[in-house]
C-alpha cells in the first residue's frame, strides 16, 4: 500500500517499506557479522538484493510534506486531543514536519501510526491516547529511520561484496623464477655461514 501524493509538478509515493526477511534477513547478518563470501551470492541472490535496496533506498528518501500531513490525518482519529479545525491542524502539523523532516518517507507509515497509538501510560500519563509534540514524534519515529538506513547500508556492502573483481588464481613459478629463488637462496645461506664462522672465531 502506498499513499500517493501531489506536489506542483509530480505525483510523490510515499512508501511502505517492508524490511528484508527469510533468506535476505540471513544474507544481512551473515554480513554484518563477517561471514558472508562472494560465493554465497548466487545470481537470484544478487538479484533479490537489488531489488531490496532499491525499495530500502527509495524508503529513505526525504518524506514529502503532504504524506506527513496524511500521517498526522490518521493519527488524529486515533487520538483523544488531536487539532480542532483546519488551521490548528496545519499548525501542527507544520511543527512536526519542521522537526521531523529528516526522518525518510518510508518511516510515515500505518505501522508506525499504530505503534505509537499502542504506547502504554507513561507515568501515569496515556502517551499513546494523546497528540505527540513534535520531539516526541521524532524520538518514536527515529528507530524505524535508523532501521531502514542501516538495512541500505548493510545492502550495498553485500553488493560490493558481490561486485568486487575475483582473485586471480596464483599461477605456480616457472623454471626462471625457480632457479632465481634458488639462488637467492644459496645466496642466504652463504652469509649465515660465513657470519657464524667470523662469531666463533671470535669467541
Amino acid at each position: 500500500m502506498s499513499i500517493a501524493t501531489q506536489r506542483s509538478t509530480a505525483v510523490v509515493i510515499a512508501p511502505t517499506f517492508s524490511p528484508a526477511s527469510g533468506d535476505l534477513k540471513t544474507l544481512i547478518e551473515a554480513k554484518r557479522e563477517g561471514y558472508l563470501w562472494r560465493s554465497d551470492l548466487t545470481p537470484d541472490r544478487i538479484r533479490a538484493v537489488r531489488k531490496q535496496l532499491s525499495d530500502a533506498e527509495r524508503a529513505c528518501l526525504p518524506p514529502n510534506p503532504v504524506v506527513v500531513a496524511s500521517w498526522l490525518k490518521g493519527l488524529a482519529q486515533l487520538v483523544t486531543n488531536g487539532p480542532a479545525d483546519p488551521d490548528e491542524a496545519s499548525t501542527r502539523t507544520r511543527a512536526i514536519f519542521e522537526v521531523c523532516s529528516d526522518i525518510p518517507a518510508g518511516a510515515w507509515t500505518p505501522e508506525t501510526r499504530v505503534a505509537w497509538s499502542r504506547q502504554p501510560p507513561r507515568n501515569g500519563y496515556p502517551v499513546g491516547s494523546r497528540w505527540p509534540a513534535p520531539g516526541e514524534l521524532y524520538t518514536h519515529l527515529l528507530p524505524f529511520a535508523e532501521a531502514i538506513r542501516a538495512e541500505v547500508t548493510n545492502l550495498r556492502g553485500i553488493l560490493a561484496i558481490a561486485e568486487a573483481p575475483e582473485e586471480q588464481p596464483r599461477q605456480r613459478p616457472d623454471t626462471k623464477e625457480l632457479a632465481r629463488a634458488g639462488a637467492l637462496a644459496d645466496a642466504v645461506i652463504r652469509e649465515l655461514r660465513a657470519t657464524s664462522g667470523e662469531t666463533e672465531n671470535r669467541a
